[in-house]
């Protein structure tokens, strides 16, 4: 199994959306050494790569997309894909090691020989290329003697893949044939230098379109009774069971880009006050860590800092909380709020890239600056809303009607395809 964040989420769920509006899809993915070749079909024993100047093969197998028949084609190279240990060699996921730079460089070029050689088992139309990790396997298909147009999605814009010289994601955007990234709001801000990380004079110029990413409903667990899940995952976390207090939850990475540090003012002020209770997930940087497990010392029946990660907490968080904390500094798309109304878990963001799209006054509450104060105040709505229960039922329904299904998306991108297939 191999699946990070919400780039793992959108390569999991897009290809079945695309495939429901008339696309033939094909995932071709490393095979990293949390993937067993056990159920693989071989399908190439040995392709030449030539890498920084050396002589290098893959073996390709086939697998498919769990409950679908869309191919999933694994690389697999010794010394840079299939060995190593984890998909990324930092807990932010932040490329920061020359094993790293080496392990997506080598994998862009292994696809581009795949490809440009005609033996894998399709022909693609068009290559859709995702963040830093292919923005080499991009550069390569604009200059090949038979080039193939290319979408080319920004999932994360502060994550450049700089090596040496080389900034791969900024390869990525100036060789596309189109460049999208996962919000229209987000699609914006990083046409501004406060958003732009360095590259927002060379974004302006391609005008990436803003495509808003989408939840799979059908691989979510079947929403349970709201005080049932409550009051488990506060038995669960060691908290006092209590349907009168307030649950925030929060399932992260733990980075600066998730606005982590905005939230200790909040609980302080709100545990004292309102007695309410914080539960969080995720792992990350150290400083964030030891903030949150500090936390956890500190007001232990109400406070679990889980620094971890497990699919069944989270999803416990996502339906046992009462609200759901996204302070982000800057959220390109986010999954997290849609996935916790969905349950009828009322989102508190910040208004900025896909958060600002998906979430309304209607839905949740939204702060504007990046600062504890502001968050502060949002918590603050969110406890006198709490009281109030009419009002509560009629947030949550708000929430649970709201439609982030990938169809729409899946349409846009498949438009988008049409228009640059050459």
């Amino acid at each position: 199994m191999a699946k990070v964040g919400g780039l793992g989420d959108v390569i999991g769920s897009l290809p079945k959306a695309l495939a429901a509006v008339g696309v033939e899809p094909a995932i071709i993915l490393p095979r990293y050494e949390t993937i067993p070749r056990d159920g693989l079909k071989p399908v190439i024993e040995s392709q030449p790569v030539i890498y920084n100047g050396e002589p290098e093969t893959v073996a390709v197998y086939e697998g498919s997309l769990p409950d679908t028949e869309i191919p999933v084609f694994y690389v697999e190279n010794e010394k840079y894909l299939s060995k190593g240990g984890p998909i990324y060699f930092s807990k932010s996921a932040i490329a920061e090691h020359d094993a790293e730079f080496h392990r997506f460089h080598f994998f862009s070029h292994a696809v581009y020989a795949l490809l440009t050689d005609k033996i894998l088992p399709f022909t693609p139309d068009v290559v859709h290329a995702n963040d830093w990790h292919t923005g080499i396997l991009v550069e390569l298909l604009k200059i090949s003697p038979q080039p193939l147009p290319t979408v080319f999605t920004i999932h994360n814009l502060a994550n450049q893949g700089v090596f040496r010289d080389r900034n791969s994601l900024a390869e990525g955007i100036r060789h596309a044939t189109a460049v999208t990234t996962v919000s229209e709001t987000y699609a914006k801000e990083i046409q501004m230098p406060v958003y732009g990380a360095g590259l927002d004079a060379l974004l302006r110029t391609v005008r990436p379109v803003g495509i808003l990413n989408g939840v799979d409903y059908g691989t979510l667990p079947a929403p349970r009774d709201r005080a049932e899940a409550k009051a488990a995952l506060q038995k669960e976390l060691g908290l006092t069971v209590d349907p009168a207090v307030p649950v925030f939850g929060l399932v992260s990475r733990l980075v600066e880009q998730k606005g982590i540090h905005l939230i200790g003012k909040a609980l302080e002020r709100f545990v004292s006050e309102a007695n309410a209770q914080f539960v969080f997930l995720g792992v990350g940087e150290d400083r964030y860590e030891n903030m949150l497990r500090g936390y956890a010392e500190k007001y232990p029946k109400n406070v679990s800092a889980n620094l971890f990660f497990s699919e069944e907490t989270a999803n416990a968080i996502y339906q046992g909380s009462d609200f759901f904390l996204m302070p982000s500094l800057f959220e390109p798309s986010g999954l997290g709020q849609m996935i916790a109304m969905y349950y009828g878990t009322v989102p508190i963001v910040r208004k900025t890239g896909g958060l600002a799209d998906s979430v309304t006054a209607e839905t949740g509450f939204v702060f504007d600056d990046p600062k504890p104060e502001a968050l502060e105040g949002a918590v603050g709505d969110a406890v006198k809303a709490f009281a109030d229960a009419e009002r509560m039922a009629a947030l949550r329904d708000r929430c649970r009607k709201q439609d982030f299904s990938w169809k729409r998306s899946a349409m846009e991108y498949a438009k988008l395809y049409d228009k640059i297939r050459i």
